[in-house]
């Protein structure tokens, strides 16, 4: 009994559990000055997050809750931001880039060197239908030259069975020539 109040403390504690708010975190870094061409206003969007427990501490968990951005745009938009492309307004930090003599320069010779690539990838293509036509010619050679072969083998073999012919009157024999291996090498 001398430990029941201790007993309630602690549940009392664990059913209430933390009371406190954790800290919002702020940006302590200034956003950057843009000077702007043209009146600009903010308009705060809301983006809803959802529950999620901290990668670091997988015991802290966070709750469900908004936040909030502000976002410069033109003066003189709209309020309809709910049927409005993302596209339609520019961030304020990206200016067009006046019109130069080196870029156009640069373009110029973008466009000639990818000319130069399309004449080079085309000349290419030709050149490969070329050789893969030369290739199936010598594949077809080589089919000729290898039943030849066979054939020439296949009449030795017949005549190495057989013998020499015999000689008629009038005809000479064949002259057989033996240079110790009878195979033929390629």
């Amino acid at each position: 009994m001398k430990h029941l109040p201790i007993l309630l403390m602690l549940g009392a504690s664990f059913i209430a559990g933390c009371t406190t708010t954790p800290p919002v975190a702020q940006s302590t870094v200034p956003p950057l000055a843009i000077e702007a061409a043209s009146a600009t206003r903010f308009v705060e969007t809301r983006y809803d997050v959802r529950g999620y427990r901290e990668a670091s501490n997988p015991d802290l968990r966070h709750e469900p809750h908004a936040v909030y951005r502000r976002t410069r745009v033109p003066a003189a938009m709209k309020e309809d931001w709910d049927n409005m492309p993302r596209t339609t307004v520019a961030p304020s930090s990206i200016a067009p880039l006046p019109p130069s003599e080196e870029l156009a320069a640069e373009l110029r010779l973008q466009r000639q060197l990818s000319a130069e690539v399309r004449c080079l990838q085309t000349a290419l293509s030709e050149a490969e239908q070329k050789m893969n036509a030369q290739y199936a010619r010598l594949l077809k050679q080589n089919a000729e030259v290898v039943a030849l072969r066979e054939q020439l083998e296949a009449e030795r073999n017949r005549l190495k069975v057989e013998g020499p012919a015999s000689t008629e009157v009038g005809t000479a024999a064949p002259v057989t020539t033996s240079l110790g291996n009878s195979e033929v090498k390629w």
